[in-house]
């Protein structure tokens, strides 16, 4: 149920209009990383292309930082609004997209 009003009250800068934003839809990204250099800086894409809409699966630096004597390859997913946002980091940080989910 949503709610629309003409007026505002004194406290509210605006009217309430529950309708206004929609909910994006969220696609989940699986990179292969290596070390959290490579983590960092794709946090850092997806935070100047989306600002706060988007997620990370937690505890990656310590799956890293335990990784750093192997070097072995982790797979880290990213939840962000456009699927063009795996080839993007692909291309420009030479990281490797295992799958993309509902693609």
């Amino acid at each position: 149920m949503s709610i629309n009003t003409e007026s505002s009250a004194l406290s509210i800068s605006k009217s309430i209009d529950s309708l206004e934003t929609t909910p994006s839809v969220m696609h989940r990204i699986v990179f292969e990383l290596v070390d959290t250099a490579q983590w960092y800086a794709i946090m850092r894409e997806a935070r100047t292309l989306y600002g706060k809409n988007w997620r990370s699966q937690s505890h990656v630096k310590r799956k890293l930082d335990r990784n750093s004597w192997n070097k072995a390859s982790i797979p880290v997913w990213f939840e962000v609004p456009d699927l063009n946002f795996a080839t993007w980091v692909a291309v420009k940080h030479s990281v490797i997209v295992n799958r993309v989910a509902g693609k």
